[in-house]
């Protein structure tokens, strides 16, 4: 790492920038911290590494991208982590075509409206990629997915699968309408429990906000409101974890599906 040159000061000066969502969207461009999250990265869509000069690990060289080297200090400042790991990426956003999305055969998607904790988006994207889900839809008015908090709690499921930010959804749901993709939200007053609904068939799954669920404007527009059981004295359960739920009664209904085609 002797060759490396050290970080200047223009470097600096952007991943400063990038810590903030009007530097992101200005350079079209985020972080992503930390090694396991570099190693996850497609090759295709990184700007440079920088690394500290105490980082001993050279797997980010195959990348043949510029690499920079920064003094320990430098680096814990650039860090927005509480123990830096020595390494992190400057990324393009992936760019999706979201016609050709919407044109998959059979999809489920995930839509989301006004989540605003970067750790619930980052665990309901990380249970949308490992259930298999098509493409993941975040509503304007949703926490950034380009925060680096959102970033490092989505584990590499960022790089996995089609994510689309600032959506209008009811623009949106009406597209799915259109392609006969329905959309079943989670809902306190639903109707039916989600054990009781067909996902087998083209779907999205509608979650809300952690405090106040889905806005009435939205589930106007929806096919149908399901509920997840709770019987017990909880009058409503965390939003990653009833997206994980609900997620995943997708996943089991289409996996017990015969000649269902998934990557297991």
């Amino acid at each position: 790492m002797d060759n490396l040159l050290y970080v200047s000061s223009r470097i600096l000066k952007q991943i400063n920038l990038l810590k903030t969502k009007k530097g992101r969207d200005n350079f079209n461009l985020f972080i992503a911290e930390g090694e396991r999250l570099t190693k996850e990265i497609p090759k295709d869509i990184i700007e440079y590494i920088v690394v500290s000069e105490n980082y001993d690990k050279t797997f980010y060289l195959k990348y043949n991208v510029k690499v920079y080297k920064a003094s320990s200090s430098v680096f814990k400042k650039l860090s927005d982590t509480v123990n830096p790991q020595g390494i992190l990426a400057v990324c393009r956003k992936n760019v999706y075509n979201i016609n050709k999305v919407l044109n998959i055969h059979n999809p489920f998607f995930v839509l989301l409206e006004n989540i605003n904790d970067p750790g619930n988006l980052g665990t309901i994207i990380r249970t949308a990629d490992a259930a298999y889900a098509d493409a993941v839809f975040i509503s304007k008015g949703s926490v950034d997915l380009f925060n680096g908090k959102t970033v490092r709690a989505t584990m590499g499921s960022l790089f996995h699968l089609p994510i689309f930010t600032d959506i209008d959804l009811s623009y949106l749901i009406n597209k799915l309408k259109e392609k006969n993709i329905k959309i079943y939200a989670a809902h306190l007053n639903g109707s039916k429990y989600i054990y009781d609904v067909d996902f087998k068939k083209s779907c999205s799954v509608l979650i809300g906000n952690e405090a106040n669920g889905l806005s009435d404007f939205i589930c106007d527009f929806t096919d149908e409101l399901v509920k997840i059981p709770m019987p017990g004295k909880a009058e409503s359960i965390n939003a990653s974890v009833a997206g994980g739920i609900f997620i995943y009664e997708v996943l089991r209904q289409r996996f017990l599906q015969e000649g269902y085609n998934w990557k297991g």
